[in-house]
């Protein structure tokens, strides 16, 4: 495989991310980045270390979604319970914008994904930051 090439590949596999998440808002960002990984990660150092680093990104974004819908679970819980026995809005659901934390965390993946896709069809390598390294 030739170094365009490799910067081509490498730039789709950190647009993967954006581009599954478009299809499959749940788990697409996940398949997207190792649909373009697998495919070309034994031709090529490069496009595997990218790979490696944007699956990271990508589950870290996942467990953090996962996290915070949980957290929504159990504020609209609270919300539920106090509207029930106060017949009005509970303050707690009022105080926190987790669904709000959501849209943060698509904008970063946007965000850094772009990054990292122009980084990487210019040929340099990049490291996503607040990732957590489960695929090495």
């Amino acid at each position: 495989m030739n170094q365009k090439d490799e910067r081509t590949w490498a730039a789709l596999v950190h647009l993967g991310g954006i581009i599954g998440m478009l299809i499959l808002p749940t788990v697409g960002n996940i398949i997207g980045v190792l649909v373009f990984w697998l495919i070309k990660k034994n031709e090529s150092t490069f496009v595997d270390s990218q790979g490696k680093e944007a699956i990271n990104f990508q589950i870290t974004l996942s467990i953090a979604a996962v996290i915070v819908n949980l957290i929504n679970n159990i504020a609209t819980g609270f919300w539920s319970i106090t509207s029930f026995w106060r017949h009005t809005r509970g303050e707690f659901y009022n105080a926190w914008g987790w669904t709000n934390l959501l849209g943060v965390l698509w904008l970063l993946n946007v965000i850094f994904s772009i990054i990292a896709a122009v980084k990487a069809s210019n040929g340099q390598s990049y490291r996503y930051p607040l990732s957590v390294r489960l695929v090495k």
